[in-house]
């Protein structure tokens, strides 16, 4: 098996948890890429809560996917059978994104026993960052 295989067979498993957890989110959230301390995960904004009048996505749909990006990836890294809790967020929107896909980048900061702290950017179309979180979780 190769390292492209594997790739696949790991987005793929991890596509498959969305389904099975969150199965109102699996067809408008898309996990392009993971490794052990890494997750792309990609989402079609018209799919995403918006703003007033069709504005631009809502703060809280910005908030959501952080939290599944980084809950995903402490899911791959620690296993589908641990329980994943979050615990506190620092999420600052700094600006109104483009029309398209949005992209979550989450990188593991840190894993411990109990604790995981994910970093999280967010970027638009364009691949400009409009989002970014720290998350922290409990992990058991």
């Amino acid at each position: 098996m190769t390292a492209a295989d594997t790739a696949a067979e790991n987005t793929d498993d991890i596509n498959a948890l969305i389904g099975k957890e969150f199965p109102w989110l699996a067809s408008d959230h898309v996990v392009a890429a993971v490794t052990e301390d890494r997750l792309v995960m990609e989402a079609r904004s018209k799919s995403l809560e918006r703003g007033p009048a069709e504005g631009t996505v809502s703060g809280p749909a910005q908030f959501r996917m952080a939290d599944l990006a980084g809950y995903l990836l402490i899911k791959h890294r620690s296993g589908a059978d641990c329980s994943v809790r979050l615990r506190t967020v620092s999420l600052s929107c700094l600006d109104a994104p483009a029309p398209g896909v949005l992209t979550a980048r989450a990188t593991m900061l840190r894993h411990s026993k109990r604790n995981a702290e994910v970093r999280v950017d967010i970027c638009d179309a364009r691949d400009n960052r409009i989002c970014a979180a720290s998350l922290l979780y409990s992990v058991r």
